[in-house]
């Protein structure tokens, strides 16, 4: 299992770089699977490995935030901000969802941290789950910024 702590800082760009999509593809398939399992049978794998392979070559932007995990992805959805979000590295507070954060590459310059001591992944499976809230809305910022947009403005009516 992973132990994050034991790593030192990382950020999700320095998490991403070290699987390729061949490395996370079944513990890809099992989120998939768990909470989305209609979607998950009609995945196009080619795809999902491009927008992967788009997110690992993001240049990192400084942030002052940190993104905070405080359990597993799966059974989550569609709550998507109930266990990993974006937190203040000044006071830690509660800044939003990673996957409603607007910039990529800031997220991509983010250090990584486990909230509690008792998550149980492996970098695979922590590489995969980040890699979900990213891309939840979408597979480029414009997507997700379009499909946000279209979500929220339905709700909102």
């Amino acid at each position: 299992m992973f132990h994050l702590k034991a790593t030192g800082f990382m950020t999700l760009k320095d998490l991403l770089a070290q699987y390729g999509f061949a490395e996370i593809k079944q513990p890809f398939l099992h989120l998939w699977r768990t909470n989305e399992p209609k979607l998950a049978e009609r995945l196009d794998l080619d795809k999902w490995e491009r927008i992967y392979q788009n997110v690992q070559a993001l240049e990192p932007l400084p942030s002052d935030y940190y993104i905070g995990l405080v359990s597993r992805w799966e059974h989550c959805s569609p709550m998507i901000d109930m266990n990993c979000s974006v937190y203040s590295k000044t006071n830690g507070q509660l800044y939003g969802p990673v996957a409603c954060h607007p910039s990529w590459r800031e997220v991509a310059g983010m250090e990584v941290r486990l909230l509690v001591d008792d998550i149980e992944l492996t970098p695979q499976e922590f590489a995969v789950g980040l890699f979900w809230e990213i891309t939840y809305f979408g597979g480029t910022e414009e997507i997700v910024r379009r499909n946000m947009n279209n979500k929220f403005n339905i709700i909102n009516k």
